[in-house]
């Protein structure tokens, strides 16, 4: 899932192209009765995917990069979940003076860790452009010093004695 978004944006380019002519097309044509009922192209749907977001595996971290420039630092969270996910939810609500106005809002977003990273020192930090960066380090195996013992087989009676 973490790396659908790297896919879509490939996939969907050319598509997008077209769709975006084929908007401008209905604006020049019908533009009092496209702001009413704009029709909703497949990209629509996919566009927080791709739109600059950017996952990175390598050997030793995970990293998300999100935009959030549109919500303050404090409208915005990450938490892990059980298992091995991440979630990032922001909120943004705004009414205006005048009761003539209201903003409102709301992302969140999962992600699932890929196998071998640690979900208990994921880190987090805001940059001042509003892109929110997320790492979670691989896990570092050590590895114990384990004796295994050996056992010895009677070659007279194909039985084997266990180590004293």
């Amino acid at each position: 899932m973490s790396l659908l978004p790297l896919v879509l944006r490939d996939m969907l380019r050319p598509l997008r192209m077209l769709e975006n002519q084929m908007r401008l097309t209905d604006e020049l044509i019908y533009p009092t009765i496209y702001r009413i009922n704009r029709p909703r192209y497949a990209t629509d749907y996919d566009e927080d995917l791709v739109r600059g977001d950017s996952v990175i595996q390598d050997k030793e971290k995970f990293q998300l990069k999100l935009d959030v420039q549109n919500f303050k630092p404090e409208e915005i969270s990450v938490k892990t979940l059980n298992g091995n996910a991440i979630q990032i939810e922001a909120k943004h609500e705004e009414k205006h003076d005048d009761d003539k106005g209201y903003i409102s809002r709301e992302l969140v977003r999962r992600f699932i860790l890929p196998k071998g990273h640690d979900l208990k020192s994921v880190v987090s930090s805001l940059s001042p452009d509003g892109v929110l960066t997320i790492t979670a380090p691989r896990k570092v195996e050590e590895l114990e010093e384990k004796v295994i013992p050996i056992t010895h087989e009677d070659s007279e009676k194909g039985k084997s004695n266990e180590p004293k």
